[in-house]
């Protein structure tokens, strides 16, 4: 008889049938798991934490020295998980993307990589991977005379969100985007210059569910900016990519700076040179070349913008398009493979034969 398994969490499934939790199931019933319910099951994943799913695992009376836990969101938009005394409740904890902890390459895990064309709101219909990397191919997206050709300027796709804790890179977008003229740059997404009532929904939002997840929010972190407009502001888009592949950089800011996510790898494969604040590549398993590792300084972003040689870009563009094709991209970036290796992490884990 199979061992079973159930997956919980405050990780909200994505409509479809190609979202998180079921290519994360998929890859376990390879392995001879069966699913079940959290009443019947013999082994409990959380997908993000959430504490009435396990008080009930608990209540039931399972075994608690055998819970999984996939931390999804990072701790600016979920920092209780990220608590000490949290992560003692578990006994394997993965973090997609997060850097490499204590020099140990075996306990990296990429970020499951899927192209959306609005990667907010990702659809079943949406392309495949590799059909749109073989068309961007096609197209000369990563030769030197298209990036040529684009704007002269900077691009950042982003929603003006608020955190719970300081512990986030929000205010860094919104002090870059107020620093930098709308000659350097141009700012795409949701709640930069909406109306106050919406701002105001937003920040309240975000404070009751990090309260209803037992954290106190912080008052100056939820405040973000309340009053602030942005001149080099457009507007939203529909499709992320299509835009990324006017600019010559792409702005990519992480959420927060201790993981890796599909921010970057949407710049890498429209062709346009990443300007990165997050991990450096040595602390996520990635080659050199693939960006520009940046602090946050306006200074440092415009010398970058200033020094393109072309044998220097070139040199980018190609390393770019290599990784996007390498056996490295395809075996720890892809959905499909990092949902694969965690199904494996959790089956040795669970130590079942």
């Amino acid at each position: 008889m199979g061992h079973k398994y159930a997956v919980t969490g405050s990780a909200k499934p994505l409509i479809g049938s190609e979202m998180q939790y079921v290519e994360l199931k998929r890859a376990l019933n390879e392995l001879g798991m069966i699913e079940t319910s959290i009443e019947n099951c013999d082994y409990l994943i959380f997908i993000n934490y959430d504490k009435k799913s396990y008080k009930k695992h608990k209540k039931l009376g399972k075994n608690l020295k055998k819970l999984v836990l996939i931390r999804i969101e990072p701790v600016a938009i979920l920092p209780k998980q990220y608590r000490k005394s949290i992560e003692q409740k578990f006994g394997l904890i993965i973090d997609p993307g997060g850097v490499i902890k204590s020099n140990l390459q075996s306990s990296f895990v990429g970020w499951p990589y899927k192209f959306n064309i609005n990667p907010s709101l990702p659809k079943v219909s949406d392309p495949k991977l590799e059909t749109v990397l073989n068309n961007n191919i096609k197209n000369n997206v990563f030769n030197y005379d298209n990036w040529d050709e684009r704007k002269n300027k900077l691009v950042l796709i982003a929603a003006n969100k608020v955190s719970a804790t300081l512990n986030s890179n929000y205010k860094l977008r919104r002090r870059i985007a107020k620093q930098m003229s709308p000659h350097e740059i141009d700012v795409y997404g949701d709640l930069w210059n909406s109306s106050l009532r919406n701002r105001l929904s937003h920040r309240l939002a975000v404070g009751i569910y990090s309260i209803r997840t037992g954290y106190f929010p912080n008052l100056v972190a939820l405040y973000g900016s309340l009053f602030s407009k942005y001149e080099n502001y457009l507007g939203e888009i529909e499709n992320k990519h299509l835009m990324i592949q006017k600019y010559k950089y792409s702005l990519v800011i992480e959420n927060s700076s201790d993981y890796c996510s599909e921010k970057l790898f949407d710049a890498i494969l429209n062709g346009s040179i990443p300007i990165y604040i997050g991990p450096k590549n040595n602390q996520i398993s990635l080659p050199d070349n693939l960006y520009y590792s940046c602090n946050g300084s306006v200074v440092e972003i415009r010398k970058i913008m200033n020094f393109h040689q072309e044998k220097t870009v070139n040199d980018m563009l190609d390393s770019m398009k290599n990784f996007l094709q390498s056996q490295n991209f395809r075996e720890n970036w892809t959905s499909e493979k990092v949902y694969g290796e965690i199904a494996k992490k959790i089956y040795k884990f669970w130590g079942i034969k």
